[in-house]
C-alpha cells in the first residue's frame, strides 16, 4: 500500500521537476546568448571604428590629393558705340515695271549708343588631380554673369552673341559653372611625350599671360584659337635632340561640330527656319511703302552635314642667355591649323535671329536655337608668336596670323528668299549670310598682327599697352577674348592701355580704356555675303561707304574700364 502510494506521488512530481530543470537548462541558454551577443556588439563596434577611421583617412588622402585654386573678378564698364550711315537691308517687293524682286533699303543715319554702366562677375575655379606620378586630371569651370543680364544674348550681328560651346565661359550668359577645361594629361617618359585627352587648354593662350601678370595658360596662341575646343593633342619633348630645354612638338586634333545624331540637333536631314520669303510682298498703292506684313517664314531642308573638325600642329621654343649683365628670357611659338568642313551657324541659342523685327513683320520667337544648314569649306591658318622678357621689368610680344579660304560653293540657307516660276528655278535665296569669307566660289587670304608691352617699375605696378590690327576678311577662332567686345577678331584697329596694381595680397585693380576703330563689317565671322555686281567685297562692305547691311556694325567703340581681382 504504500510503496503504490509513494510511486504515484514520483509519478505526479515527475512533470514539475522536469519543468524545473529546463527553465534552469533555458535561462543559461539565454545568458549564454547575452554574452555571445555582447561579443559580437564588440566586434561590430571595433569594425565601425576601423572603417571610420579608414573612411577619415581616404577622404583626406582624396582631399589632398586635389588641387583647388581659381580666380574673381568683378569689373565695371562704361562703352560707347559709334555707328556710321548705312543702309538697312529689309528684303525685297515685286517691282511693279518688270514684277522682279527689288531690295527694300531704309537709309539709316549715324548713331551713338552708350551704356554708362554695367557689372559683371567672372568665377573660375582651377583643380587638379594627381593619379600617379604620370598621370594628372586638369579642369577650369567658370561662371561668367553681367549683372542683371539676360541669360540668353540678344543677336546684334557679332558671332559672340550667339551662345554655343564654341564660347561657353568666353562671354557673359548664365550663373551656371561651365566646363571650359577637363582632360586626363598622361605623361610618357619612356617616349618623351605628352598625351592629352578631354576638352582641351585651348583658351587665353600666349601672349594673354602678358597683361595678366602671369604663366602661360594655355597651348594655341591667342591669335589662332581662343575658343573651347574637345579634342586630343600629343607634344614631344624635343630637349633630348639638343634643342633648348622646354622645346614641344604637338600634334592636335579636335571637333567644333558634331553633325549627327546626338549633336546639334541634326540626323540626316532636318528643317529649319532660316529667314523671310518676300514673293508677295508688293508695293501698296495708296502710300507707296512695300506691304512687308505679306512676307512669310522660309522653312529649309538641312543635311546632311559633315563634322567640322581642326586638325593643327604647335612648335614652342623658350630661350634663356644673357646681354650684358642682363638675364633675358624669350619664346618663340608657331602654329598651324586646318579647319574643315567649316559650317556657317554652330549649334548655340540667341534671341531675334536671323531676321530681326521689322515694321508689318513680326521678328522669330524670343528666345530660339540655331544649327549649321551647309558645309563652307576648309581654311588653313598659320600663326607665329614672338615673347621677350628683359630683366624682371619689361616684357613685349609680337604675333602674327596669316589664313586662306577654300570654298565649296555653298553658303548659309540664312537670308531673304523668293518664290520665281519653276521655269526660272523656282524658290531662290537672294541675300543671306553668304558663304566662306564673302566668296563662296574663290579663295582669298586675311592676316593680323598683335603686338603690346608691359612695363613694371615696381614689383606691385604693371603698365601695359596692346595694339592689334586685322585686314577687311581677317577670321580667327576667338569667339570672344572675355572682354566687352571682341578683340583679336577686330577687322580694323584695336589699342588698349591698362594700370595692373597689386595692392594686397593675392589681390590687384585693374584700370584700362580700350578703343576700337572697325574698318569693315562681319568682324569676328567667317562667312560673309557677297559684293553686289560691279562692286569688290572691300569697297561693299567698307564701313565708312556708307554699306547694304542686314544688321547694323560698330565703326568705332570705346570702352573705359575698372576691375578687382582676386587670385586663391
Amino acid at each position: 500500500m504504500n510503496s503504490r502510494i509513494a510511486l504515484a506521488l514520483v509519478a505526479m512530481l515527475a512533470p514539475a521537476a522536469l519543468s524545473a530543470q529546463s527553465a534552469q537548462d533555458l535561462q543559461k541558454q539565454i545568458e549564454q546568448l547575452k554574452v555571445q551577443l555582447k561579443a559580437v556588439e564588440e566586434k561590430a563596434a571595433a569594425a565601425q571604428e576601423v572603417d571610420t577611421r579608414l573612411t577619415k583617412v581616404e577622404t583626406k588622402v582624396a582631399g589632398d590629393n586635389i588641387q583647388w585654386g581659381g580666380d574673381l573678378r568683378t569689373r565695371f564698364d562704361s562703352t560707347q558705340w559709334d555707328f556710321k550711315p548705312y543702309q538697312a537691308f529689309m528684303g525685297f517687293a515685286q517691282n511693279p515695271a518688270t514684277g522682279m524682286p527689288m531690295p527694300l533699303t531704309q537709309q539709316v543715319p549715324a548713331q551713338e549708343w552708350t551704356n554708362s554702366v554695367q557689372w559683371s562677375t567672372r568665377l573660375r575655379l582651377k583643380m587638379g588631380i594627381t593619379i600617379n606620378e604620370d598621370a594628372k586630371i586638369m579642369g577650369r569651370l567658370v561662371m561668367y554673369k553681367i549683372h542683371g543680364g539676360a541669360d540668353v544674348p540678344t543677336f546684334n550681328g557679332s558671332p559672340n552673341t550667339v551662345a554655343n560651346s564654341f564660347n561657353a565661359g568666353k562671354v557673359p550668359s548664365t550663373d551656371v559653372l561651365r566646363v571650359e577645361r577637363a582632360s586626363l594629361v598622361y605623361h610618357f617618359k619612356s617616349l618623351a611625350s605628352i598625351l592629352s585627352i578631354g576638352r582641351q587648354n585651348t583658351t587665353d593662350g600666349p601672349p594673354f599671360e602678358v597683361r595678366e601678370g602671369g604663366e602661360r595658360q594655355a597651348t594655341p596662341q591667342a591669335l589662332a584659337v581662343n575658343a573651347t575646343i574637345d579634342g586630343i593633342g600629343w607634344k614631344f619633348e624635343l630637349e633630348k635632340i639638343g634643342l633648348p630645354e622646354g622645346t614641344l612638338l604637338g600634334l592636335c586634333y579636335g571637333v567644333g561640330y558634331e553633325s549627327g545624331f546626338g549633336g546639334g540637333g541634326l540626323v540626316k536631314t532636318n528643317a529649319a527656319p532660316v529667314g523671310f520669303n518676300f514673293t508677295k510682298v508688293d508695293i501698296n498703292t495708296t502710300t507707296g511703302q512695300p506691304n512687308v506684313q505679306n512676307a512669310s517664314m522660309q522653312i529649309a531642308s538641312i543635311g546632311p552635314l559633315k563634322d567640322t573638325t581642326v586638325l593643327g600642329a604647335m612648335f614652342d621654343m623658350p630661350l634663356l642667355f644673357q646681354i650684358g649683365e642682363s638675364v633675358q628670357s624669350a619664346n618663340f611659338y608657331l602654329g598651324y591649323n586646318r579647319f574643315g568642313n567649316m559650317m556657317d551657324i554652330p549649334y548655340g541659342s540667341l534671341n531675334n535671329f536671323p531676321i530681326p523685327s521689322m515694321p508689318g513683320v513680326g521678328g522669330m520667337p524670343s528666345s530660339q536655337y540655331v544649327t549649321a544648314t551647309n558645309n563652307l569649306g576648309d581654311m588653313d591658318q598659320w600663326t607665329m608668336t614672338w615673347k621677350h622678357k628683359v630683366g624682371d621689368q619689361f616684357t613685349y610680344f609680337l604675333s602674327g596670323g596669316y589664313i586662306k579660304s577654300h570654298p565649296n560653293g555653298k553658303v548659309s540657307q540664312y537670308g531673304a528668299y523668293w518664290d520665281f516660276p519653276a521655269a526660272f528655278g523656282g524658290t531662290q535665296q537672294l541675300a543671306g549670310f553668304g558663304g566662306l569669307m564673302g566668296d563662296p566660289i574663290n579663295s582669298h587670304t586675311a592676316s593680323a598682327y598683335y603686338a603690346g608691352m608691359r612695363w613694371d617699375p615696381l614689383a606691385k605696378l604693371g603698365i601695359g599697352v596692346e595694339f592689334n590690327h586685322g585686314s577687311p576678311r581677317w577670321f580667327t577662332y576667338n569667339p570672344s577674348t572675355g572682354e566687352y567686345s571682341e578683340k583679336l577678331g577686330t577687322r580694323g584697329d584695336v589699342w588698349e592701355g591698362y594700370i595692373h596694381w597689386r595692392f594686397a595680397k593675392n589681390a590687384a585693380l585693374r584700370l584700362g580704356y580700350l578703343d576700337y576703330k572697325y574698318s569693315h563689317a562681319f568682324s569676328g565671322w567667317q562667312i560673309g555675303p557677297a559684293a553686289m555686281p560691279g562692286q569688290s567685297w572691300e569697297d561693299a562692305y567698307d564701313l565708312s561707304k556708307n554699306p547694304m547691311l542686314q544688321y547694323s556694325f560698330p565703326a568705332k567703340v570705346k570702352n573705359t574700364y575698372a576691375a578687382i581681382e582676386v587670385t586663391f
